[in-house]
């Protein structure tokens, strides 16, 4: 026994995972995995098992129609293929890692569990499929769509088991030696396949345009972006006239750079206040922390047209102005532009407002007490302590904090467009109705600008990584 307890823990990764793997196929022929509806009424939960304790359905339907149905012939041979299967997987899998030391042999082994789990997930899906026959609805008089049969939540469980742990066999049978790096590899394939292949898209999107016989090089859509076409646009009362999307993006940009601000000058001492009062306390968190970040999980939508509701004309705020006697009539908040303007920005600054809380926090409570304790004993006062040892090594976080602001709310349209009722028009809604645009010249248009917004965020962010750069030189500053 000793010596088996010995190997256990001497197994390789994939061998423990192969191994969990074929535990659960066995086990799992006693778990319910299969729903059985009629006219969509859950009628039974089944496993292989049950089906041959109890194989038989007979249930009254309101039309007076009766529905009887027996899984047993069907359920005794799919319960012998499955117990087989399971069995042999359970035995091979650990007889050939804990008693066979042979490594040629152990990766047979690993074929033949890896063959073995590929079959298990065969039975099942042939189990799925052939649960319910022709016969039984004909008999039935009943349709697919009244007689079914669903799979339980640890039958989508055991075909990811199974599926991880044929992968497992076949690392086994190739001879390789897994470790916890390779679990980084299925994030590397989603950074290629949702990040990188989207972008090399807009971008080749932005230059090519679709005809009938394949794809030709223009640049209308960067004709459509700089035409002469100018706007009068208003911002801060003033009114000027500029090209027609510099004045979007220059409006988006002021959207960004408030709402960046706005969160930083909050959450910097909030962050601060909640960090000290967490290490005072002596605990690695605060719970204060919870109330910010709870209304992130309201749904942001729901969110605005609540602070549209509160700023409206028949709202909490003019309600209460009108009850107190400070006002003779509503006051039309979201219909003066410069109030409707700041209301946008205090309403996104709330949105964000967690994101740049919690880099801030992160990184504050992080800082060595000694460190502050050491500028108290060389002389240093509260504020000069804060102003050369706590902000400086607490720009990290808020180098993060605003990346993690700034870009967002830069496209972001979803508030000014509640809030203002689309008469504000932010790039990011401006490239939503060029991409869905019939035109295609409008869809290379769309492509063309998200380009040129990507290119101003990479900028934008090395500008903030150099930054990054800096401050971490300069957290260690002496007094």
């Amino acid at each position: 026994m000793k010596d088996i307890g010995k190997k256990l823990s001497l197994m390789p990764i994939h061998a423990m995972i192969m191994c969990f793997a074929a535990l659960f196929s066995f086990v799992s022929i006693f778990i319910p995995m299969f729903e059985v509806f009629v006219q969509y009424q859950h009628q039974r939960t089944y496993s292989l098992l049950s089906m041959l304790i109890n194989p038989k359905i007979y249930t009254k339907l309101m039309s007076g129609n009766e529905v009887q149905l027996d899984f047993l012939g069907f359920g005794v041979l799919m319960f012998v293929i499955t117990i087989v299967i399971a069995v042999a997987a359970v035995t091979l899998s650990f007889s050939y890692q804990l008693f066979v030391d042979n490594s040629k042999k152990k990766r047979i082994g690993c074929i033949v569990v890896m063959i073995l789990f590929i079959a298990r997930l065969a039975a099942h899906v042939f189990t799925m499929s052939g649960f319910i026959t022709d016969s039984m609805m004909k008999s039935n008089n009943m349709t697919p769509e009244r007689l079914y049969v669903a799979q339980t939540f640890m039958g989508n469980a055991m075909v990811f088991i199974l599926f991880v742990g044929a992968v497992a066999s076949l690392y086994g049978a190739l001879g390789l030696k897994m470790n916890f790096r390779l679990f980084a590899y299925p994030y590397i394939l989603w950074i290629v396949v949702f990040t990188v292949l989207p972008l090399l898209l807009i971008l080749f999107r932005a230059f090519f345009k679709s005809t009938g016989s394949g794809y030709e090089f223009t640049t209308a859509g960067f004709e459509v972006l700089f035409a002469s076409k100018t706007v009068r646009a208003t911002f801060y009362g003033q009114s000027i006239v500029l090209q027609e999307y510099f004045s979007v993006f220059l409006r988006s940009l002021d959207y960004a750079i408030w709402t960046t601000i706005g969160c930083l000058i909050i959450a910097y001492p909030l962050a601060y206040i909640l960090a000290k009062r967490a290490r005072t306390l002596h605990k690695s968190g605060s719970r204060l922390l919870l109330l910010f970040v709870l209304p992130m999980w309201m749904n942001t939508m729901l969110r605005t047209y609540a602070w549209r509701a509160f700023f409206s004309e028949t709202g909490v705020l003019n309600t209460l102005l009108t009850s107190l006697n400070l006002v003779d009539s509503p006051v039309l908040f979201l219909k003066n532009e410069i109030i409707a303007d700041i209301i946008t920005k205090l309403v996104m600054t709330n949105d964000f407002l967690p994101y740049m809380i919690l880099p801030i926090y992160s990184v504050i409570i992080k800082i060595d007490p000694n460190l502050l304790e050491a500028s108290y004993d060389l002389g240093a006062g509260r504020l000069t302590t804060f102003t050369k040892v706590i902000l400086p090594l607490s720009m990290p976080g808020v180098i993060s904090g605003i990346q993690m602001v700034f870009m967002p709310s830069l496209t972001f349209y979803m508030i000014p467009d509640i809030i203002t009722e689309g008469s504000k028009t932010t790039i990011g809604n401006t490239i939503q109705s060029f991409v869905l645009n019939e035109s295609s010249t409008l869809n290379q248009a769309g492509n063309v600008l998200s380009l040129l917004l990507l290119i101003f965020v990479l900028i934008t962010m090395g500008v903030l990584r150099n930054s990054d750069k800096d401050a971490e030189g300069g957290g260690m500053m002496t007094i």
